[in-house]
């Protein structure tokens, strides 16, 4: 790619604030009873949290915050078909230690999106709202090739098993060949301006792919959904 190219798609990448096609992210819908208890919404108000929050809570997009983003979308779509989510009524198991790879950096776009939090979590008010403990981490390995996270509803029982497989997200050999070498020169502060353009653009492509054209899906995530009580 030239000069001029990487220029003219950075540039229209950039039109914003953010990422021009991080709008193009179907948002996660829920409905916040504590938020409407304590009157910052209106009864059944449906809030929408973003991609783009998302990247404003992480501090950053890349293919980790977009997988678990993706997760917790597909996840809540199976165990709310037709329905509006409820954020704080949903149990997460992450099947991985909180310092293990990148299951704590999934956890906390979990907490982020669905208000299932750790050890340091909300309590509530008297019996209700309760956050904490709502997300936990188990050593338990469900299927060793994938990343595995179980989410439930605590109203009904009804629980998704979502594998997730990191690996099998598509990715060009050629891609993966100069992002290493690119990466290292912009971590550095040794790379020129074309190649920090470069860079951005191979470091989203796969975050564009995950998100808005959902790539070959179906061969990277997966969905177990049993009934509860």
């Amino acid at each position: 790619m030239s000069k001029q190219q990487l220029k003219t798609v950075y540039g229209a990448g950039l039109s914003g604030a953010f990422r021009d096609f991080f709008a193009d992210v179907e948002p996660v819908r829920v409905r916040e009873p504590l938020a409407e208890t304590l009157g910052a919404v209106q009864p059944g108000t449906v809030i929408e949290y973003s991609f783009i929050d998302t990247v404003k809570m992480a501090g950053h997009a890349c293919p980790t915050v977009a997988g678990a983003y993706i997760v917790c979308l597909k996840a809540l779509e199976a165990l709310y078909p037709g329905e509006t989510p409820v954020r704080g009524e949903i149990g997460i198991t992450v099947y991985g230690e909180p310092d293990e790879g990148v299951y704590g950096v999934m956890g906390q776009v979990f907490s982020f999106l669905t208000g299932a939090a750790p050890l340091s979590g909300f309590r509530g008010l008297g019996p209700k709202f309760r956050r904490k403990d709502l997300l936990t981490f188990s050593m338990e390995k469900p299927d060793p090739q994938a990343m595995c996270f179980q989410f439930k509803r605590l109203d009904t029982g009804r629980t998704a098993l979502v594998r997730f497989y990191p690996q099998l997200v598509p990715s060009s050999p050629e891609t993966a060949g100069r992002m290493r070498p690119l990466m290292d020169a912009v971590v550095w502060e040794a790379a020129a301006e074309e190649e920090k353009a470069e860079f951005h653009e191979l470091w989203l492509e796969k975050v564009r792919d995950m998100l808005v054209d959902r790539k070959d899906i179906d061969k990277w995530l997966t969905i177990e959904v049993k009934e509860g009580r």
